[in-house]
């Protein structure tokens, strides 16, 4: 991982910290994906680690809306949250690689597709406040899910077949951002320009679920609500077979299919 990846990473788990303790997620069982990722729960990877056991690829096998199409397969659902509200996170710009963090925090938004001189602007930020405004998690009951995979492993269905190898995920848990803003102060002229380029494009930013507000001379805000949702870290479990499953019959009780405790810790 290199040293950008490896700060960002830590920024997001430092927003966890702010933003999201009260889940089941956790640097033991779950991972950072990254900033623009929109592959939901419910889906397979493959997790490659280094000779020092970090995870160094996260491989995509089956998207969620894929599997969803077999029949039985279970369906994600929101979890019961008393309440999902907003919190602050803080980027102080301390080191050199602050404004590179920030620049792959903004690449993630999209926005660079409206308008690459305001995202370039952008990037001058000398500070910053990260917003979640919207989030929330959603997840799949590993119980029902376990009893889908023994019944179509059985059932000799490719799709399952190929994931019970012992080397696959599912993420059963995942936590996703719907909105999101950032504060940033920057100089008078850059701040003079970003409000003419919004002013004359502000159809097509609102369009794509941008707003920007001017709060004085060097101060703004940037508003971001995302029409998929951003999932930011997702929870796993590995695949793993319990014995050997009878093909086209029953296990007389035995749990041959099972979801074991993933562990990405250090």
């Amino acid at each position: 991982m290199d040293p950008i990846e490896k700060e960002i990473t830590q920024l997001w788990w430092n927003i966890y910290g702010s933003c999201f303790t009260g889940t089941s997620l956790n640097k033991k069982n779950a991972l950072f994906m990254s900033t623009g990722n929109r592959i939901p729960s419910g889906s397979v990877f493959t997790l490659k680690k280094n000779i020092f056991s970090k995870i160094t690829d996260k491989s995509l096998i089956f998207s969620y809306p894929t599997l969803r199409k077999i029949k039985g397969f279970p369906e994600l659902k929101n979890a019961d949250l008393s309440a999902t509200p907003s919190c602050v996170s803080k980027l102080q710009y301390s080191n050199n690689t602050a404004i590179d963090i920030y620049g792959k925090l903004l690449d993630g938004t999209g926005i660079g597709k409206i308008n690459a001189e305001l995202q370039v602007l952008l990037k001058k930020a000398k500070a910053l406040d990260i917003h979640i405004s919207q989030w929330g998690q959603d997840l799949i009951e590993e119980g029902l899910l376990e009893i889908f995979l023994q019944d179509e492993f059985s059932r000799q269905n490719p799709v399952i077949a190929k994931i019970m190898d012992g080397e696959h995920y599912i993420a059963t848990d995942g936590i996703w951002v719907k909105g999101m803003s950032f504060a940033y102060q920057l100089d008078k002229d850059s701040v003079t320009r970003i409000a003419a380029i919004y002013e004359q494009h502000k159809q097509e930013f609102m369009q794509f679920g941008v707003t920007i507000d001017i709060a004085s001379s060097t101060n703004l805000s940037t508003s971001f609500k995302y029409a998929e949702n951003f999932y930011p870290f997702l929870k796993f479990r590995k695949i793993e077979k319990n014995g050997n499953i009878k093909i086209l019959g029953k296990n007389q009780g035995n749990k041959a299919v099972i979801l074991s405790e993933a562990d990405f810790s250090d």
